[in-house]
């Protein structure tokens, strides 16, 4: 029996090649329309270049979800699918996702597709498809049903911290206040926050200065009950404050194990430039 972890472009596992026999990752892209030109967040973006242009163009840009025949597609890879798209408080994703799994049930009822809210983007997805393609290959012979449910428990377990230093998209759609990213944009804030049910970045602090800022993380996961484990950093063109963070991870919880990767087009457009998204967990998600 073959398997199928699918995602959106929210996930920055990109080409990733899962480890686990028989298993397919794949992912949806999804667009962004800046001033006239929609960029398609698939392997051939070009993300710095995506990032200029947001930052040079002055008017709203807006991101749109894949198709429901796109999902759909990518629901016949396998005889097992796991589906987890982007925070459906954020995007039209996960209900175009619901939408495909339903329609192909109804044409291929021996099919079996779990999907999953995310709540979240970029690095707690990343680092949920890891551990789960390793307790894959540890377990070949699992059953839908306890797959499953190693998956939901993964995501229960698992949490998402973005620390941010521009804040106009995130401000232009709604995700935080307008007030509060122009005053911090002017001011030189850097902003730590998660992900609310909502879709909306739930504010946990903020500080002026990146070693402050790198201190209010490790206690801000300390504080959520991380002990040390794998940890998912994505950047945006920030491969040096990532590192940074890695190292100060790897100090504080002394054996935890760090992946630095770029984010995606989607991610990018949302972190904006030097934002990091931080995925980690707790228990089972933790990867120990």
């Amino acid at each position: 029996m073959s398997w199928a972890l699918i995602s959106d472009s929210s996930c920055n596992l990109r080409d990733w090649q899962p480890t686990a026999p028989h298993t397919t990752f794949a992912f949806a892209p999804l667009k962004i329309r800046v001033g006239e030109h929609e960029f398609v967040d698939d392997l051939s973006l070009d993300v710095h270049e995506l990032n200029c242009a947001v930052q040079a163009e002055t008017n709203a840009s807006s991101s749109a979800c894949p198709s429901v025949g796109e999902w759909a597609e990518l629901f016949k890879l396998a005889d097992k699918t796991i589906c987890m798209p982007i925070s459906e408080g954020v995007s039209g994703s996960y209900n175009a996702a619901a939408t495909a799994r339903d329609m192909v049930l109804a044409e291929e009822p021996d099919r079996q597709i779990h999907l999953v809210n995310s709540r979240a983007a970029g690095g707690k997805m990343d680092l949920i498809f890891l551990l789960f393609d390793r307790y894959l290959a540890s377990n070949p012979n699992v059953s839908f049903e306890d797959a499953c449910a190693y998956f939901d428990s993964l995501e229960q377990n698992s949490k998402i911290l973005f620390s941010l230093c521009n804040y106009e998209n995130l401000a232009k759609a709604g995700r935080i206040p307008k007030a509060a990213g122009v005053i911090a944009n002017k001011l030189n804030i850097r902003i730590l926050g998660t992900a609310s049910e909502a879709g909306k970045i739930e504010l946990v602090g903020h500080t002026r200065g990146e070693k402050k800022m790198l201190n209010k993380i490790i206690d801000t996961m300390e504080a959520e009950g991380f002990t040390g484990g794998e940890v998912i950093i994505d950047h945006v063109e920030n491969e040096a404050g990532a590192q940074a963070l890695a190292d100060r991870i790897v100090e504080h919880w002394p054996g935890s194990k760090t992946i630095i990767m770029p984010c995606s087009g989607l991610d990018s457009y949302y972190a904006e430039m030097h934002g990091l998204i931080i995925g980690y967990g707790m228990g089972v998600a933790s990867g120990k």
